[in-house]
């Protein structure tokens, strides 16, 4: 998990989550798509559920707010950092219980098919679950309400657009990963950013440079040949956790602020 930067404001948000009132669009340029989500939510807002079928799945599926989201996340999972091809638009607040934000800006991340399926529909809070109140306002700002209940419901679930995970994750060399705080522990434990797999794909990344170091160094006997090898595979390594379409970056900036010098050290160089 890595901070991500979303500009959740309405200038910013997909053209077809956008409320369909005048001013959100050039003159006589309404796009139909964005009406019909407007519709949709209204249906869902005065039935003050939401059903699950195709006829309101498909309103957050459109195809600029996957296009966003890949620019966005670079076609990875808010939660596990797994670069995958066909993402879900995942619900920060589940669209069952907040339906009236099921099409909003600001409650819509990419997520892998597993770490979606482990979250499912949990949210656990420690304050009161927010409601809505109808209103021309609420509706105009809809795009923005999700992130708005945070101070309300504290919520124990990290959202990663708005929740620095540095400093809270914990890794471990064989690519497991806890954490000391009480929403990150949830919240690894929730998705199961912990499981088997991507544990496998965190250790490979610090086995392949640990493997590099050792190759170089075996070719040649020279010490200051070896330090020289040794900086250009470690400068690679920094550009590499530093590349946004890279996985598993928050692992990476792990190995370099808590185990590089010790593991240069380990080759007594």
């Amino acid at each position: 998990m890595i901070k991500i930067n979303k500009d959740t404001t309405l200038a910013q948000s997909p053209q077809s989550l956008k409320p369909a009132f005048k001013e959100n669009f050039a003159p006589r340029n309404i796009p139909g798509p964005s009406s019909l989500t407007s519709q949709r939510r209204n249906e869902l807002i005065r039935r003050g559920a939401y059903t699950n079928t195709n006829v309101y799945n498909s309103r957050y599926n459109k195809e600029d707010i996957k296009r966003k989201l890949k620019g966005i996340y670079k076609h990875k999972c808010a939660y596990c950092e797994q670069r995958v091809e066909q993402f879900h638009v995942e619900h920060y607040r589940p669209k069952q219980t907040y339906y009236w934000i099921a099409f909003s800006w600001d409650n819509l991340l990419s997520a892998c098919d597993d770490c979606n399926q482990f979250k499912g529909t949990k949210f656990r809070i420690k304050g009161a679950q927010a409601t809505f109140t109808v209103g021309l306002n609420s509706i105009k700002n809809i795009n923005t309400l999700s992130n708005g209940y945070d101070v309300s419901e504290q919520p124990d679930l990290v959202n990663p657009e708005v929740t620095d995970p540095t400093g809270y994750l914990v890794f471990n060399k064989d690519g497991s990963i806890t954490s000391p705080d009480q929403r990150f522990d949830y919240t690894i434990t929730t998705c199961q950013i912990d499981r088997q797999y991507l544990r496998d794909y965190r250790k490979e990344v610090l086995d392949d440079f640990i493997a590099d170091l050792k190759e170089e160094i075996s070719l040649t006997s020279d010490k200051a040949e070896q330090r020289i090898a040794i900086n250009a595979i470690v400068r690679k390594f920094i550009r590499e956790s530093q590349r946004p379409t890279n996985e598993y970056l928050a692992f990476r900036k792990f190995v370099i602020d808590n185990w590089l010098k010790q593991e240069i050290k380990n080759l007594s160089i």
